[in-house]
């Protein structure tokens, strides 16, 4: 069983909308003859890293979670983790981050990205094999 969280669009026009604004907001301030981009380090430093924050968290906003007797498989937007059904204690209900998250037997919590916290029953069950 799959879930799966999509990205808002109105996120995906901003972060189009802002990474458009730095790089021609930068264009605009070099080519005008201002500032030599020479002389520029640290704001070249800065819109780089402004715009690798704004893809990081564009990237994380999506993600999904699979669910079998084999264990889970989790995707955050980023990357993928497998995690076999031996290493999770529990699954339960986060209100926190109004989802659910899988408790792995060394206490760590994952979040379960797309499950909403009324479907941690179909995923205890779907881990189970029924």
């Amino acid at each position: 069983m799959t879930w799966v969280r999509h990205r808002p669009k109105g996120l995906a026009w901003t972060v189009l909308f802002a990474l458009l604004l730095i790089v021609g907001q930068g264009l605009w301030r070099y080519t005008r003859g201002g500032v030599p981009p020479e002389q520029d380090l640290l704001g070249l430093v800065l819109r780089v890293v402004v715009v690798a924050l704004l893809v990081g968290i564009y990237l994380r906003s999506g993600g999904s979670t699979s669910a079998s007797r084999d264990g889970l498989t989790v995707h955050d937007g980023v990357r993928q983790h497998q995690l076999p059904a031996a290493d999770v204690s529990k699954v339960e209900e986060d209100p926190a981050r109004n989802g659910a998250v899988a408790v792995l037997r060394n206490g760590r919590r994952v979040e379960l990205p797309g499950v909403a916290g009324s479907q941690v029953k179909e995923v205890r069950r779907a881990l189970r094999g029924r």
